[in-house]
């Protein structure tokens, strides 16, 4: 009898750990922010702003998971202004410039993160508040549209070249 009860606590302890387990990844999977369509995976797509009605720049990591090229041709959102940004420092000086397209490199990651390639968001329409979730459209040369949120953060340092 004394078997029986050791092997039924064991089931039971197995069971409590099986739940653990899938609640934990169920949790890990609600709270992954990324999107994924054909072989473009967009990971973390966020804006951050220093001042709610002024500029906000979006950052994401793109994952070109195909065998060609993609580029990153535009983006498309209801609550601003959206475009493509590259930042340059030359001779100690900041530069923003504005391009037609971001090129996505086959089988690599493309971060846009301050200092580098950016989505420039200009004339507001709405007021930005940290948390908020923001529907977007990314349009790839090959993959096409993808629809995004993108996850409303504070600047949090003067390196994030929110401001043109």
């Amino acid at each position: 009898m004394k078997y029986v009860c050791s092997q039924l606590k064991e089931i039971s302890m197995a069971r409590k750990f099986l739940v653990m387990i899938i609640f934990l990844n169920l949790l890990k999977v609600s709270h992954a922010h990324q999107f994924q369509e054909k072989h473009i995976n967009i990971n973390h797509p966020h804006i951050k702003f220093s001042i709610s009605s002024g500029s906000a720049a979006g950052y994401m990591k793109i994952v070109n998971m195909g065998y060609e090229i993609d580029r990153l041709v535009g983006v498309e959102v209801n609550f601003a202004d959206a475009e493509l940004y590259s930042t340059e420092v030359k001779d100690g000086m900041t530069k923003m410039i504005k391009v037609d397209y971001i090129d996505l490199p086959a089988q690599k990651a493309k971060s846009l993160i301050p200092g580098n390639h950016h989505i420039m968001f200009s004339n507001l329409k709405i007021e930005l508040i940290e948390g908020m979730s923001l529907e977007g459209t990314l349009t790839f040369e090959t993959a096409g549209q993808i629809i995004v949120l993108f996850e409303v953060e504070k600047q949090n340092s003067n390196k994030d070249y929110t401001e043109h």
